[in-house]
């Protein structure tokens, strides 16, 4: 079992921040509550466990949900009952569909808002602990408009808080989306110069790498699918370097890296903590109880607590096991057939723990490690024309997938290399919710989804209608053109 090591990715028993539980329904907040809040600085600590708390809720399900499932790489599991989630993968999208609700990330943003508010008017006896808090709710904040904007486009900016239901600018309208990432790249900026904690203290909380992987990741999608230019390819790079000088490295084995959630290659994760928080998306991977017989259960089967919904498809899996070396490909999805003839297969990374009979699905969400920073360093060079730079950094991720060394060599087209570089990053980062996103990032959303060929043309399919609830909630909310 994990060791619980920092406070702030502990919850609350009985104390949250006081804010809304839908950004756009706030209830009357308790005169009691308002009144002592943010009276010292334990005040804010226990305002940062809330957002954490708050924070990891909004992405215990959507996280692959939102960066995995519109792939079609997934498919109905062995219970075959996930029509929501099928609805994703097969880019049928309706407003009442799993993933369209944005209000638990506006929560978290609420949560982030109120500390920034109020946290520079409260004394510390240790003023970098401030800075370290401050700049935590920044990175936060920043992270989860990340997630909006490529997910709706135009969305509401809102960087003042909510206290109660009488306050202004309860209804606010979808900013353009150039503004949501004006106000990204302000947060990120803040947040690196405000937390001074360097990463390899704990991947569970919020270090200056962090922040530059965030900040790599945010200006690679501003360079190559908003097309801002050729600096900000450079701004990527800079802040990468940071990430790259700072003395994390990839772990020796693919699989410590989900066995251990505090794996030295671990930049950045999200915990999830035994008889506090479980993950909500990792039992629908694995086989249940009734589905294998007792000879086969965790042996080599794996089981849970849940029936299956969710498996890798086969046209997938035949990319994650297209090479046999791949050490990768067992752990991203496994398989078994038993002497009936009946086939099992698994997303084998989120095990969590097998406990008195039960599995405990404590498995923490990786959100950046050490691996996807040297990819970004080779999508970098790749952006440079830096073709043999590129491999540098594509062959220390191959080295270890396919023990070879230099696995990739010669002589290869922009078009080549950056193929390439996609399928190891589908490879290595299978079902740590990245897929989407690059798909879309490298330009090959409508070659490589099944269901999304000739379909460039529909307004907006690469964006997600907004939830009904929102709407019906707030008027000024416009449906996404093409959902309408």
């Amino acid at each position: 079992m994990k060791k619980i090591i920092i406070y702030i990715f502990l919850s609350l028993s009985g104390f949250f921040i006081a804010s809304c539980d839908s950004w756009l329904d706030l209830e009357p907040q308790s005169s009691i509550t308002v009144n002592s809040m943010w009276k010292n600085s334990n005040d804010v600590k226990a305002a940062l466990n809330g957002t954490f708390n708050r924070f990891r809720s909004a992405f215990q399900t959507n996280y692959i949900v939102w960066g995995d499932y519109r792939t079609g790489f997934y498919t109905n599991g062995v219970d075959n009952g996930a029509v929501e989630r099928g609805n994703v993968w097969n880019n049928q999208l309706i407003p009442s569909t799993i993933g369209t609700d944005w209000s638990s990330l506006y929560t978290s943003i609420n949560d982030c808002n109120l500390i920034l508010k109020h946290a520079p008017e409260i004394s510390f006896a240790d003023e970098s602990e401030k800075s370290f808090i401050m700049g935590s709710t920044y990175f936060l904040r920043a992270f989860c408009y990340y997630y909006i904007v490529r997910l709706w486009g135009d969305a509401p900016v809102l960087i003042e808080g909510f206290e109660s239901d009488n306050q202004e600018g309860l209804f606010p309208v979808r900013n353009p989306a150039d503004e949501v990432f004006n106000q990204i790249e302000k947060d990120l900026s803040e947040a690196f110069k405000l937390i001074s904690i360097k990463g390899g203290k704990s991947p569970l909380e919020i270090s200056k790498e962090a922040v530059c992987m965030l900040q790599t990741d945010f200006y690679l999608w501003q360079a190559k699918v908003n097309k801002k230019g050729t600096e900000t390819i450079d701004k990527a790079d800079n802040a990468l370097s940071y990430v790259l000088n700072s003395g994390f490295d990839i772990s020796s084995s693919y699989e410590d890296i989900f066995r251990d959630d505090l794996n030295k290659e671990i930049i950045f994760s999200i915990a999830f903590i035994e008889a506090e928080n479980t993950s909500s998306f990792a039992g629908d991977f694995l086989l249940g109880l009734t589905n294998v017989p007792s000879e086969y259960q965790n042996n080599p089967v794996q089981i849970g607590s849940h029936a299956q919904w969710v498996t890798i498809s086969a046209i997938h899996k035949n990319l994650l096991w297209e090479k046999e070396e791949d050490t990768r490909a067992q752990i991203n999805i496994d398989d078994f057939t038993i002497p009936s003839g009946k086939y099992f297969s698994w997303i084998n990374k989120y095990l969590g723990t097998w406990k008195e009979g039960t599995r405990i699905f404590d498995s923490d969400i990786r959100i950046y490690r050490f691996a996807e920073a040297l990819l970004f360093k080779a999508e970098i060079e790749i952006a440079k024309n830096n073709y043999a730079g590129a491999l540098t950094y594509l062959n220390r991720i191959a080295k270890r997938a396919y023990g070879i060394d230099n696995f990739y060599k010669g002589t290869y087209t922009q078009q080549e290399i950056e193929n390439i570089l996609l399928d190891e990053r589908l490879k290595e980062l299978c079902s740590e919710g990245k897929s989407w996103f690059d798909l879309i990032r490298f330009g090959k959303v409508f070659e490589r989804v099944e269901t999304l060929r000739g379909r460039e043309n529909e307004l907006n399919i690469l964006l997600w209608p907004v939830n009904n609830a929102s709407i019906n909630t707030n008027p000024a909310i416009i449906q996404t053109p093409g959902y309408d």
